[in-house]
């Protein structure tokens, strides 16, 4: 089964540690057989945050005239989508914020991000920088998009990958983390490249279900589809 992976990186840096972390989750992704990948930095771009128009739920489109307007096709095209990010001030970026908020166009008519897994990458200059806190804030993103978030099994479970970076490029490469209780050493890129292959893995598995099925979510945005009756029985309960 042919799966598409998204990486797109937030910081404003074209070149650094976030920018290796998600190319390195590519990388991973790829090893999973049928996997293609795309990698976007944000780096240069103009996008702008939502203004609450609300021109997107009646036109179906965002008229924001900027560089977020050709990333709504590669967004819907793909079937897994991992964000990536430095952390500033214990959060994203201002420039994967903005981002983020334009996904909205996105989601006024119908979720059409919903049932693509996700995955979110942070560095921070110290090791509990706020890349956790960062992660979390994606991962809402991601669950208000019905999307589905995937976390990380190695080197152990935590909510993405989380990295320890300063301004220096090479920084990255030699990030480690200690597992003790193996006596082995992993680096942050190679805890990447594990996710990536994690996320394509996931996404083979929720496509081929769906293929199988037929099945999608049932619920349309702000109720559109609200059920006309509910079973009797809802009323009964005590």
């Amino acid at each position: 089964m042919a799966i598409h992976v998204l990486g797109i990186s937030g910081s404003p840096r074209e070149t650094g540690a976030t920018s290796r972390l998600v190319q390195a989750a590519l990388l991973g992704a790829t090893a999973v057989p049928g996997t293609t990948s795309e990698y976007v930095s944000l780096a240069g771009k103009a996008i702008n945050g939502c203004t609450g128009c609300g021109q997107c739920a009646k036109l179906g489109q965002c008229v924001i005239p900027d560089d977020m307007q050709p990333l709504y096709a590669r967004l819907v095209a793909a079937d897994a989508i991992i964000l990536g990010t430095p952390v500033y001030y214990g959060s994203a970026t201002a420039l994967l914020k903005a981002f983020m908020e334009r996904v909205q166009a996105l989601g006024s008519a119908e979720k059409k991000l919903r049932l693509k897994v996700g995955g979110a990458i942070a560095s921070g200059q110290g090791r509990n920088g706020g890349q956790e806190t960062t992660i979390q804030g994606i991962q809402l993103w991601m669950h208000i998009n019905d999307m589905l978030p995937v976390g990380t099994t190695s080197p152990s479970g935590q909510w993405g990958v989380t990295a320890q970076a300063g301004a220096d490029p090479d920084d990255i490469g030699n990030d480690e983390i200690v597992l003790k209780k193996f006596n082995r050493r992993m680096k942050s890129v190679e805890s990447a490249w594990l996710y990536g292959r994690k996320i394509a893995t996931v996404a083979t598995l929720v496509q081929a279900g769906r293929a199988a099925t037929g099945l999608d979510l049932p619920d349309r945005p702000y109720g559109q589809n609200l059920p006309d009756s509910y079973p009797e029985a809802l009323y009964q309960l005590r």
